[in-house]
């Protein structure tokens, strides 16, 4: 049962990390994929919790990255913000000639700020591809030490068993 939950892990990360690299290379990360990936990081934080110590350490990289994800999920709302100021800016500017040149100005610094936001959320959201995938590693190594000591403390118990089986000789 270790075996298929850790399994289980490897394809969520992988499908999580698939997601990510798509829309990274896409050029930004769109709010679905924040979302995706802050849902893969709170199921590697959920299943790291019931590992030893190495766990706990995995547990507090992935809180670490929902924080990593939520502040790029913000930086995201900002950018779409800012892109919808810079629309309205540009339909007064179609409207009147005399506002033209201001309208400009304000679409142009507001882009600026979208981009600027923009930029801040992809590296934001780097970063918490980095931490997800370092969670991966440790819920891995801590699902690899649990599955060790589980085969160790059945081959001890298989030797107990098989000492209480032979009789003792008088």
């Amino acid at each position: 049962m270790k075996n298929c939950h850790s399994n289980g892990l490897q394809q969520v990360c992988k499908f999580s990390l698939l997601v990510l690299l798509a829309g990274v290379t896409a050029g930004c990360a769109s709010t679905s994929d924040l979302e995706t990936l802050q849902k893969r990081v709170d199921e590697i934080h959920a299943t790291a919790t019931s590992a030893s110590s190495v766990a706990q350490e995995a547990k507090s990289i992935a809180g670490e990255a929902k924080n990593t994800a939520n502040a790029a999920l913000s930086a995201s709302d900002q950018a779409k913000a800012f892109s919808s100021e810079a629309s309205t800016a540009a339909r007064q500017a179609e409207k009147t000639a005399s506002e033209a040149s201001n309208a400009a100005s304000n679409a142009l610094s507001a882009s600026d700020q979208a981009k600027a936001a923009s930029s801040e959320a992809l590296t934001t959201s780097q970063s918490a591809t980095q931490a997800a995938t370092e969670a991966k590693i440790k819920a891995y190594e801590a699902s690899t030490k649990a599955s060790s000591a589980s085969f160790k403390a059945d081959s001890l118990k298989a030797k107990q068993e098989a000492k209480d089986v032979v009789p003792a000789n008088p």
